[in-house]
């Protein structure tokens, strides 16, 4: 296992979701890879967290993840992630606003030797990004 691969695989995989193609940025990940943090509402999985991603390029079609920091060690990578997009689509019930939204998560990666991520755990700070919905 090679931490720097695996830093290298996220920051072309987050690239390929910038230019708005799931299809690359979801080849990150193994065949039953587990995805933890994801709403109640999807499956713990690559599905799962495709059906987020493409819910949230509808909401925000300019949607964007920024790596600030990245630290691997062994077969985990962290990162330190800001996202930002316009609101212009229905998101979490709220019309669209035409406001920039921006909010920052925390993820780990863990990555198996051939360099694919077999689990991800990723805390957002939900209460930034419901604050600016307007939500609280």
């Amino acid at each position: 296992m090679d931490p720097q691969r695996n830093k290298e695989r996220m920051h072309d995989a987050v690239e390929a979701l910038n230019r708005g193609d799931l299809d690359g940025y979801l080849a990150i990940y193994a065949p039953g890879a587990v995805v933890h943090g994801l709403p109640p509402h999807v499956t713990p999985d690559a599905a799962g967290h495709r059906a987020v991603l493409a819910e949230t390029r509808a909401s925000l079609p300019d949607f964007r993840s920024d790596l600030e920091a990245v630290v691997a060690e062994g077969d985990l990578v962290a990162a330190r992630i800001h996202y930002t997009g316009t609101h212009l689509g229905p998101m979490r019930g709220v019309a669209p606003t035409g406001k920039v939204l921006s909010w920052e998560a925390m993820t780990f990666r863990r990555f198996d030797d051939e360099g694919r991520v077999v689990e991800r755990w990723i805390v957002g700070n939900d209460l930034a990004l419901l604050h600016q919905l307007g939500l609280l």
